[in-house]
């Protein structure tokens, strides 16, 4: 099949992303424990295991629906070592600790049962020192893996390994032999599980070419799978490339933290590098990206905020009126708190999930947005940006709706548009203006 450009799925525009650290969510069978479990809730280290598996997953599915969660995307879960499982050892199985290729499986037809989505974490950059073709390549030169990997015998530790960390050696991808190994996995897990996609890990370490190796490979299988690449930086080259249908926005979530966690930037600032990113990119891939609240690889935005609950609901509303698909990162909707990594990674505080008043605003706003089609598949515009509120609008033949919010501590008012708009919290008309508290905002619908 010969891709000709980029076409994301069409699912994607709608949905609600959910990412979950495996070992941090729940434990749903204790019998498939690692070794040396900590108690649930201790506070994590670099190598602590906890528990949690795919099981626990499956259990607390009726949870993220009840949320309004329609994909969900899982870090890494093949075999491998440390809880994080970013050094995988073997492709082709689920981690035992996190209930084996049986436990996939269920999930996955439990998931499309209620019309969700899954994607999977591909490490395909590096493996971990325990995969066999490296131990084989590493103690025999011999070895028919030895040109899977490069060796560099002048520089520690001897081979070229992920940022410098021995404990992940990176595949040789000039190898065809390694090329078509890797895209056996990405194949293997899409056609034999019915998975709905991949995230790519440190993309910006993969050749071009075999990325979009991968692209062609997923399209082959299921066009309407997704292909999301980990870009730290700007995704357009990765656009340019036809090797992605999205990237995790890291570009977009740094402004979310300057504007409304650390309140560095004011709204003028925040919209023109709104404009910025928004033009940098294919508008189809403006809509087709992951607009991230948080990951495992970041500090909770809670904690960013300084504990401050009015601000993450703020920057969540923002990005549920905004396009692309939003995503949240488990424990982000019940105030799951953590800094730089591993604190980032706590486990879910399930004591608090029933009812959590973050969480049941964090529900209704991702209601709206599914009643509203004008927020997932309308046009963008920029309406307002004085001191600390903006507002945006997001519009569809028949239908326009306004964001506005006041990323300040003092009330505000924020101009609207002629006409007459129907808030949507309270149901009543507004004109003219509308006067919002500190740390406020409101989704506006026009009324005819």
């Amino acid at each position: 099949m010969e891709v000709k450009g980029v076409q994301p799925p069409a699912w994607v525009r709608d949905a609600v992303f959910y990412q979950i650290f495996p070992d941090r969510f729940r434990n749903g069978d204790p019998g498939n424990d690692p070794p040396g479990v900590r108690p649930w809730g201790e506070l994590p280290t670099p190598t602590s295991f906890f528990g949690g598996d795919l099981w626990g997953v499956l259990e607390k599915l009726d949870y993220l629906v009840d949320l309004g969660v329609t994909a969900l995307y899982l870090t890494p879960i093949f075999k491998a070592s440390t809880n994080h499982r970013y050094d995988g050892e073997d492709y082709f199985q689920v981690d035992p600790a996190l209930g084996g290729n049986a436990a996939l499986r269920a999930l996955v037809a439990a998931l499309h049962r209620r019309g969700l989505r899954l994607i999977l974490d591909g490490v395909f950059n590096h493996c971990g020192q325990g995969h066999p073709f490296f131990r084989d390549a590493r103690a025999n030169p011999a070895s028919p893996y030895r040109d899977w990997f490069v060796w560099e015998e002048e520089e520690e530790p001897g081979y070229a390994c992920w940022a410098g960390c021995p404990s992940l050696p990176e595949w040789n991808h000039d190898h065809p032999d390694v090329q078509a190994y890797l895209l056996s996995v990405v194949r293997f897990w899409l056609e034999e599980y019915e998975i709905d996609g991949w995230r790519l890990d440190t993309v910006e370490y993969l050749p071009p070419d075999f990325v979009r190796a991968v692209y062609r490979t997923v399209k082959e299988v299921n066009p309407q799978a997704y292909v999301l690449g980990e870009v730290m930086g700007l995704g357009t080259p990765w656009f340019r490339h036809c090797a992605l249908d999205g990237v995790m926005h890291y570009k977009l979530w740094e402004a979310l933290v300057h504007f409304f966690a650390r309140e560095e930037w004011d709204a003028p600032r925040f919209v023109r590098h709104l404009w910025h990113l928004w033009r940098s990119y294919p508008r189809w891939a403006n809509f087709s990206s992951y607009t991230l609240l948080g990951s495992h690889d970041k500090p909770r935005f809670l904690t960013l905020c300084g504990g401050d609950g009015r601000r993450v609901l703020l920057a969540a509303a923002f990005l549920l009126a905004y396009p692309g698909a939003p995503a949240f990162y488990y424990g982000d909707e019940v105030g799951l708190e953590g800094g730089e990594d591993p604190d980032c990674r706590r486990c879910f505080p399930w004591e608090r999930a029933e009812g959590h008043p973050l969480r049941e605003a964090l529900r209704a706003l991702i209601a709206l947005r599914k009643a509203r089609p004008a927020l997932r598949q309308g046009s963008l515009g920029f309406l307002y940006a004085q001191g600390r509120a903006l507002a945006l609008k997001r519009a569809l033949p028949g239908e326009e709706v306004l964001f506005l919010a006041n990323a300040g501590p003092a009330p505000t008012e924020i101009p609207l548009p002629p006409g007459r708009f129907r808030e949507e919290q309270s149901g009543e008309l507004r004109s003219g203006a509308l006067r919002l508290p500190p740390y406020g905002f409101a989704f506006l619908t026009r009324a005819p």
